[in-house]
């Protein structure tokens, strides 16, 4: 099966510098695991992390992704699968996102500006509305874009598994973050 049939979300190539960590149990292990990695593309449901050590399958961590002006995208994710370097491929790790509070998916969903949304701002809205391009930004249209496509409700289930944890009195990777995140 081709990446693209596989894939639940439109990716973009992107390099954003990565902290991962994890301190909590594993597997009724205790773990403290910190370490450094860059994305090679991002989708609204996951990224891809190149990385010259690989975690395994099914273990989770915290992200912390730094995006354009100085923002950070934090999301607890869950590695999906590993790729040893074969030719020009990559050493590293595929992430599902399990955890994605609010603000964060709401950041996600604004930063995530695909070609095709691109190509359908600027040959399509503008041109159809340019009174209101001063109004609605490229990323405010890409925010509703990606939300109204996410049709399984993907981002819905996460906000929902936020929920979850932080009625079980866990600590969300955003909030423990708090004082490192720089506001809008």
């Amino acid at each position: 099966m081709a990446d693209n049939e596989r894939r639940e979300h439109e990716r973009i190539l992107i390099g954003m510098p990565t902290r991962m960590w994890l301190k909590e149990p594993y597997r009724g292990k205790p773990i403290e695991f910190e370490g450094h990695a860059v994305t090679r593309d991002l989708a609204i449901g996951g990224t891809f992390l190149e990385s010259s050590y690989l975690l395994p399958v099914g273990f989770p961590v915290n992200l912390e992704m730094a995006i354009e002006g100085g923002d950070i995208l934090s999301a607890r994710g869950e590695i999906a699968h590993r790729t040893d370097p074969l030719g020009d491929r990559p050493t590293g790790m595929g992430v599902n996102f399990t955890q994605v509070d609010a603000e964060n998916r709401e950041r996600l969903l604004r930063f995530f500006v695909s070609d095709r949304i691109r190509e359908f701002y600027s040959q399509r809205f503008v041109v159809e509305f340019p009174h209101l391009e001063d109004v609605l930004s490229l990323k405010d249209v890409a925010l509703v874009i990606n939300l109204w496509e996410d049709k399984e409700g993907r981002l819905t289930a996460l906000r929902h598994s936020d929920e979850t944890l932080l009625s079980k009195k866990s600590v969300s990777p955003a909030a423990a973050l708090q004082p490192m995140r720089r506001r809008r």
